[in-house]
């Protein structure tokens, strides 16, 4: 067993094909590990801005076997662990509940603009849209839960 957490979720299929695919591109030397740089081009490919340090504390989490470089596998069971730990927030998952007005585990834009006219905040459609563009990070149309988490995390 891992030093990590014993709380894990599942991914679909296209989450690990998306996931190994961003680990593909970021293999620069492709040796089928990443080091420190590659990761951080991982990060940036995925619109998330890490300090040095932040990439070097997030290494060290992923790098289970520290032995220097992150292989696919130990990116993909990071990725569930923090998957895993975030869908046991309580706050993440009322929130996306109450965004979620049609219940099928996705946000579209409609449901975002809805909620956002609903709650008054003031925020006009064209930031709603730059919102639901930055959120969704497979390009498919809707957020899913976890590219929700992911926002809501600053991930």
């Amino acid at each position: 067993m891992s030093k990590r957490s014993r709380f894990k979720c599942s991914l679909t299929d296209e989450e690990e094909g998306e996931i190994k695919n961003f680990f593909l591109q970021c293999d620069m030397d492709e040796n089928g590990l990443l080091d420190v740089s590659e990761l951080q081009e991982l990060f940036q490919k995925i619109n998330v801005s890490t300090s040095k340090e932040e990439i070097k504390n997030i290494f060290e989490k992923v790098d289970v076997d520290q032995d220097g470089t992150v292989d696919c596998f130990e990116l993909i069971e990071f990725i569930r662990e923090v998957i895993a730990e975030v869908n046991n927030n309580d706050d993440i998952v009322e929130a996306f509940s109450l965004i979620d007005e049609d219940k099928n585990g996705v946000v579209t834009l409609e449901e975002m603009a809805d909620v956002m006219k609903k709650a008054d905040v003031g925020i006009p459609l064209d930031d709603v849209y730059c919102v639901m563009d930055e959120a969704n990070i497979n390009s498919n149309g809707v957020i899913s839960f976890s590219e929700f988490t992911s926002i809501m995390l600053g991930l």
